[in-house]
């Protein structure tokens, strides 16, 4: 089979080999190695998985989590992991940070002169049939737990960042949020487009990817507005609570008015009533 060395090609920001095997790996001892392992020429010797890393983390917080991903498949599958993270291509889309990963397709160990050894094909390399027999489901429930995996790993890096935006790994149909689900291009149409060659396939899922996004963004635009409303309504009754405030503070001061011009009054009556009386006893009169 071919494996792409993703890490010669232009604008790699990083490159590194994990595994859980104590020892100095070389990249292409490990991929020459993972060749003569299998006995059939079209026999798949790495799987690659490509993630979108997060724009809105810096270098060191993207490569933490590409290492981090990394990692967990390592841990998965007890193989050797080749990870390769990109920069945004020159003219293309200034956001596409992303990250390569090559996996082998075996399980690595070290033998008893700790060189290492390939051995036995991963879980996620077996025929469905396979894997029911051994009672380990679908191949398809195996890559959905890493996509959940992946979501998990890119929301806490996010959140770390003092981010509020979340990564749902659901595809769009279980998401039930009326985007179009797009149509699986297989290896042949990714290298045809990596050529420049348009066909039916990827036609078809450029103008789904462009709806999608035309969509999203009137959502996040009917969200926007649907928060200035609130905003609005809370600002409005801010307003009412402060003409109530101010209603009931003019309020207590007409009764604490009030109340002090009665006491004036009854001070005035009192002392008018002592001036009579003491009148009255001048001339042998008495109240």
């Amino acid at each position: 089979g071919l494996t792409h060395d993703f890490t010669r090609k232009d604008g790699v920001a990083h490159s590194e080999i994990l595994s859980n095997l104590e020892i100095e790996i070389d990249r292409g001892e490990l991929w020459n190695l993972a060749e003569k392992t299998e006995n059939r020429k079209d026999a798949r010797t790495a799987r690659e998985w490509v993630i979108a890393l997060p724009d809105e983390l810096d270098a060191d917080q993207r490569k933490d989590l590409a290492k981090d991903f990394a990692r967990s498949l390592v841990d998965r599958y007890d193989v050797i992991a080749d990870l390769a993270i990109h920069e945004p291509s020159k003219g293309g889309n200034d956001k596409n940070h992303h990250a390569h990963i090559m996996l082998t397709t075996r399980k690595a160990e070290l033998d008893k002169d700790n060189k290492i050894t390939l051995t036995t094909k991963t879980d996620i390399e077996l025929s469905n049939a396979k894997r029911k027999s051994l009672g380990i489901g679908t191949t398809q429930e195996d890559i959905k737990q890493i996509r959940e995996t992946w979501a998990d790993l890119a929301n806490k890096a996010l959140e770390r960042a003092g981010y509020r935006e979340k990564i749902d790994h659901r595809s769009y149909a279980d998401q039930n949020n009326g985007l179009q689900a797009t149509i699986h291009e297989g290896t042949k149409v990714t290298q045809l487009r990596r050529q420049g060659i348009d066909t039916e396939i990827s036609r078809f899922n450029d103008n789904v990817k462009q709806q999608n996004t035309q969509q999203l963004d009137q959502q996040k635009q009917q969200k926007e507005s649907v928060l200035q409303r609130g905003l609005n309504r809370v600002d409005q009754g801010f307003d009412q609570w402060h003409r109530n405030q101010e209603t009931k503070r003019l309020e207590l001061e007409r009764q604490a008015e009030m109340k002090r011009q009665q006491e004036l009054d009854k001070q005035r009556a009192e002392q008018a009533l002592r001036k009579a009386s003491q009148k009255l006893n001048r001339g042998g009169m008495s109240l």
